[in-house]
């Protein structure tokens, strides 16, 4: 499955009576060993979930892990695509979704009466998808770039009939000459750029019309600086992606090459935006849910406009340990452990929650925090 809005959607609303089994691999290459040790975390959270969950569960759970046997092998297997994959599958149902992206998640299994996606929404966080212009004397080239992988889709090649356009040179002496030969070619030149710059500007509904296609949270327009203005001057009111304009010169180059090259812009737009929703924040009572008991209240009421969730701790799993079963049946051994499953029970609850009465969702970057009163939790509310 692509990782987009819809993705979230299927994946935050997939319940089963029965349980849903969600399985997480980071299929990291630099990790080396006769078999992956992801492969050995997976069998092991599946070993120790199976010895724990009661009889009728722990047969459908292994008929299900066995009909799933080609499905669990492609999600372990070294040469499978994506280094964050997962898995999940609604036990009583069958049905089942896979995920693979270029970005890394964490190993884990889950059992629960729905999905477990916190990994997956801080795999979004990090990924999320970004729009690319590349502009130069050709026209504008169009890059979708999310969760490590970016692509060319589109672009606009600029064209421009000079057939009545006449370099006339003046008369008199050499000096003469050359002096309104290189006047007639600076005016040339003149022209032209002022054609491109009018191409690009006009460009802005092709731009438009790809943000709301692709989903775009952000779009990098890079170039000559000139070439950036002209492209976009016209979107700052008009598109739902936040514009970042790069004076990077990357021409031709490949859609990897461009992304690496972005990719310190894109982390520095991703981090100023978060720190913004978190000044604003601030700002917003009383029209702001501060902490999880006030956010849960107004996500009831259908109250939140934008759902706020720190990035650390919880949803960068750096507490809860790697190839954790996360499950009712198996009580976590550390009290820290048990506390931040807990809570991200409560922020996948409040993700749900937030989803299905169309709030936003933001998971913020690492370093930027909602105060100490929110605990990590707050909300913009619509009333």
């Amino acid at each position: 499955m692509p990782m987009d809005r819809e993705t979230q959607l299927k994946l935050v609303n997939l319940r089963d009576d029965a349980g849903v089994l969600s399985l997480y691999v980071n299929a990291d290459p630099r990790q080396e060993g006769t078999t992956p040790p992801w492969k050995t975390r997976l069998d092991q959270g599946l070993k120790q979930l199976r010895e724990a969950v009661g009889n009728g569960t722990g047969s459908m759970l292994g008929r299900r892990v066995d009909d799933l046997k080609i499905d669990i092998e492609a999600l372990v297997h070294p040469g499978s695509p994506g280094i964050g994959r997962a898995l999940f599958v609604a036990l009583g149902t069958g049905e089942t979704y896979s995920v693979a992206l270029q970005t890394p998640l964490t190993d884990r299994v889950a059992l629960a009466p729905r999905s477990h996606i916190a990994p997956m929404f801080g795999a979004w966080a990090e990924g999320s998808p970004v729009g690319v212009a590349v502009v130069d004397g050709k026209g504008m080239r169009l890059l979708d770039s999310r969760f490590g992988v970016c692509e060319e889709v589109s672009g606009l090649s600029f064209e421009l009939a000079t057939e009545d356009w006449r370099v006339m040179k003046g008369p008199g002496g050499r000096g003469r000459d050359f002096h309104s030969t290189s006047t007639q070619y600076d005016l040339f030149d003149f022209r032209v750029a002022e054609h491109l710059q009018k191409f690009l500007s006009a460009a802005h509904a092709t731009l438009e019309e790809h943000v709301g296609e692709y989903g775009w949270e952000l779009l990098v327009v890079t170039g000559e600086p000139e070439l950036v203005e002209a492209a976009s001057k016209h979107l700052r009111n008009g598109v739902k992606a936040e514009v970042v304009p790069s004076q990077l010169v990357l021409s031709q180059k490949s859609p990897a090459m461009i992304q690496q090259a972005i990719a310190p812009e894109i982390a520095a737009a991703r981090h100023a935006r978060d720190a913004r929703l978190a000044a604003d924040f601030a700002e917003a009572l009383p029209k702001a849910a501060i902490g999880s008991e006030e956010v849960l209240d107004a996500l009831q009421g259908g109250r939140v406009d934008r759902l706020l969730i720190e990035r650390d701790s919880v949803w960068s799993a750096r507490r809860i340990p790697e190839g954790a079963v996360l499950a009712d049946a198996v009580a976590p051994g550390e009290p820290e452990v048990a506390t931040a499953v807990a809570e991200a029970q409560l922020g996948e609850a409040m993700i749900e929650m937030a989803l299905a009465s169309d709030a936003r969702v933001s998971i913020l970057g690492e370093g930027v925090d909602l105060g100490k009163d929110a605990g990590g939790v707050g909300a913009f509310l619509r009333w």
